[in-house]
């Protein structure tokens, strides 16, 4: 007779959905209005952001091209930072207008 250890279910892995993968894009950013615009293959984009200074600095510091993550309505910006060799991602959730 064999026995097979099945694992409580309380102690299973919980599922990860697939990471949504960003659209590489150069915005626009009009600091005084807060206006962010950009292209993707699918068009012309433009959307509103509650700190559009902060995302200029950002842009300044980048070191990779900014990702545009339309699933959750983002904006990554990575960064370079001190003993993480990929950098650091910086997000802005931008607003439609």
């Amino acid at each position: 007779m064999t026995f097979t250890k099945v694992a409580p279910a309380n102690t299973l892995e919980p599922r990860v959905g697939a990471r949504p993968s960003g659209i590489p894009v150069l915005p626009a950013v009009d600091v005084n209005l807060g206006t962010v615009t950009f292209h993707t293959p699918s068009g012309h984009h433009a959307y509103w952001s509650a700190e559009p200074t902060q995302l200029v600095q950002a842009l300044t510091q980048a070191v990779r091209p900014a990702q545009w993550i339309p699933e959750i309505g983002t904006l990554v910006i990575t960064v370079a930072q001190t003993g993480i060799r990929s950098g650091r991602g910086l997000g802005f959730k931008l607003f439609t207008y």
